[in-house]
C-alpha cells in the first residue's frame, strides 16, 4: 500500500478518469456505430422509393456501373426471385446467400411486383466501424492529457505542504517559533495548529529546564567558590612538611576537582545565558578587538605548552579596507572564540601550533581556527556540538591543558545560531595528525550597507605570536 497521500491521489483520480473514458470510448463507438447503420438503412429506403421500376435491369446495371474498386461497398437493385427469395416480406432484412450477407430492404411496387435494394453487410460494418472509431478514438486520445493535468493539478495543490516541510527543514533546532497558517490548505490547517501547540509546550518546557540549569548553577557557585577558597587557604597555612604524601596528594586531587566543579558551573551558567539571551538586532562590533581578548585568555595556557598561537587577518594587506565588523556583543563573540581556541589550545599536543583566520567573503566574516591536534572523525563532528558529549578517545586532554567540561562547542553552536550564522568541523590536513579545522561564518553588518566584501586575499600574516 502507497505511503504517499499524493501518489495515491494522483493514482486514484487517473484510474477514474481512465475508467470513465474507457467507458465513454465504448458508449460513443456503440451510439456512432448505431448511428451510422441506420444512416445506411435509410439511404437503402430512399434508393428503393427513388428506383425507376420500368427499368430494374438498368438500374441494377447503374449500380455496378459506380466506381467502387471493393466490392463490399456496391449496391443491386432487383426484383424478389432471384438471389432473394419472394418469401421476404417487406421492411428490412438480412440476408444470407452463401457467398454474402446482405442488408436488404424489400417494397411491394404492384401485385406482380416486389424489388429488394441491398448491399453486402461487410462493407455496411466497415463503415459503421470506422464511423465509431473516429468517434471514440478522440475520447481514448485526450486521456494522457487527462493523466498529466491530473497530476500537474496535484502536485500543484500540494506545493503549499511542500513549502511548509521546507521551511520547517531550514529551521535551526533552537528555533522553535509558531508556524504561519496564512495560506495553509484548510485541511492541514488543524495539524499545523496543533503542531504549533505542541512547538509551544516544548519551548515552554526548554525554557523550564534552562532557567532550571541556570538557577542550580548560580546556587552551586557561591558554595563551590567558597570551597576552593578554603582549599587554597589550607594549602597556604600547611608547611610543606606538616602532612605526608599521601595526604598532600588527597589535598591536590581536592584542589583540581574543586576548581574543575567551578569551571563547569561557571560554562553552564555560560550555556544558559547563550540559549535564553533574546535574538535581537546588535550593534555592529569591529572584531579584531574582540579576538585578542579572547586570545589573551588563553595566552597563558599555550604558552604553559609552548604552542605557537598565530593570527592572521587576510584583510589588513588591502589599503583603505575598514576592520572586519560583526553584528553581536562583544562577550559574545569573546565567549565564542574562547571556547573555540581554549579547545585547540586544550587538545593540541605540547609543540604544536594554533592559527586563527579572519577572512570576509560575500556578505559573511569568515573566522577560521585551526590546530595541530589529533582531529575528530567525520561521524563524531555533529554530535560534539551536544552538551557534556567528548571524543575523548580521539581529543585526549593533555598534560598541560587540564580536563574539559563537554561544554564548549555546544556553547559555541548557541551563540552562533542566535547571531544567524553557520560553524562547521573538518580536518587541518589529510595525513595523521589530521588536527582541526573549525570555520565559523558571520553575517557581515556592513555587506547591506553597500560595503561588499569580496573574497579574501592572499593572507598576510601579522607576526606571529611564540607562545
Amino acid at each position: 500500500m502507497m505511503r504517499s497521500l499524493q501518489s495515491r491521489l494522483v493514482v486514484t483520480l487517473c484510474a477514474c478518469a481512465l475508467g470513465l473514458a474507457i467507458v465513454a470510448g465504448v458508449v460513443s463507438y456503440a451510439a456512432a456505430f448505431r448511428e451510422a447503420y441506420r444512416f445506411q438503412d435509410d439511404q437503402l429506403l430512399q434508393l428503393a422509393a427513388l428506383v425507376d421500376t420500368r427499368n430494374l435491369a438498368g438500374a441494377d446495371h447503374a449500380m455496378h456501373g459506380l466506381p467502387i474498386q471493393d466490392h463490399d461497398y456496391r449496391l443491386t437493385v432487383q426484383r424478389l426471385g432471384g438471389t432473394f427469395p419472394v418469401t421476404l416480406s417487406d421492411g428490412f432484412h438480412t440476408v444470407n446467400t452463401g457467398d454474402h450477407t446482405w442488408r436488404a430492404f424489400v417494397r411491394t411496387i404492384g401485385p406482380d411486383l416486389r424489388i429488394v435494394v441491398a448491399q453486402p453487410t461487410e462493407g455496411r460494418n466497415e463503415i459503421a466501424r470506422n464511423s465509431g472509431l473516429r468517434t471514440a478514438l478522440p475520447i481514448v486520445g485526450l486521456v494522457p492529457l487527462f493523466i498529466a493535468a491530473i497530476v500537474l493539478t496535484v502536485r500543484r495543490a500540494w506545493r503549499p505542504v511542500q513549502q511548509l516541510a521546507a521551511e520547517v527543514d531550514k529551521r535551526r533546532d533552537t528555533d522553535l517559533r509558531g508556524l504561519d497558517t496564512q495560506g495553509a490548505p484548510t485541511e492541514i490547517e488543524p495539524f499545523i495548529v496543533s503542531i504549533n501547540r505542541l512547538l509551544s509546550r516544548l519551548d515552554k518546557a526548554l525554557d523550564e529546564q534552562r532557567r532550571f540549569v541556570a538557577d542550580a548553577a548560580h546556587e552551586l557557585r557561591s558554595p563551590v567558590t567558597a570551597l576552593v577558597i578554603q582549599s587554597e587557604n589550607l594549602d597556604r597555612a600547611l608547611a610543606p612538611t606538616a602532612l605526608d604524601t599521601e595526604t598532600r596528594n588527597r589535598l591536590t586531587k581536592l584542589k583540581s576537582g574543586l576548581h574543575r566543579t567551578r569551571t563547569l558551573i561557571e560554562q553552564l551558567l555560560t550555556l544558559a545565558r547563550a540559549q535564553s539571551a533574546p535574538s535581537v538586532p546588535a550593534t555592529p562590533l569591529t572584531l579584531l578587538p574582540a579576538v585578542h581578548e579572547a586570545l589573551e585568555d588563553v595566552f597563558v595556557l599555550a604558552d604553559r605548552k609552548q604552542l605557537v598561537l598565530d593570527l592572521v587577518d587576510a584583510t589588513s594587506s588591502t589599503p583603505g579596507r575598514s576592520q572586519l565588523r560583526v553584528a553581536g556583543s562583544k562577550r559574545d563573540i569573546v565567549t565564542l572564540l574562547g571556547n573555540i581556541v581554549g579547545n585547540a589550545v586544550r587538545y593540541t599536543p605540547a609543540g604544536g601550533t594554533v592559527s586563527v583566520r579572519l577572512s570576509a567573503t560575500g556578505s559573511d566574516v569568515v573566522i577560521d581556527v585551526i590546530d595541530s591536534g589529533p582531529g575528530i572523525d567525520a561521524d563524531k563532528r555533529e554530535r560534539v556540538f551536544d552538551a557534556f558529549y567528548r571524543a575523548t578517545e580521539y581529543r585526549e586532554p593533555r598534560e598541560h591543558g587540564g580536563e574539559g567540561t563537554g561544554l564548549g562547542l555546544a556553547i559555541v553552536r548557541a551563540i552562533v545560531d542566535r547571531l544567524d550564522g553557520q560553524v562547521t568541523l573538518t580536518d587541518a590536513r589529510p595525513e595523521t595528525p589530521r588536527g582541526l579545522h573549525v570555520r565559523v561564518t558571520l553575517p557581515n553588518p556592513d555587506a547591506h550597507a553597500g560595503a561588499g566584501r569580496t573574497a579574501a586575499q592572499a593572507p598576510h600574516s601579522t607576526p606571529s605570536s611564540n607562545a
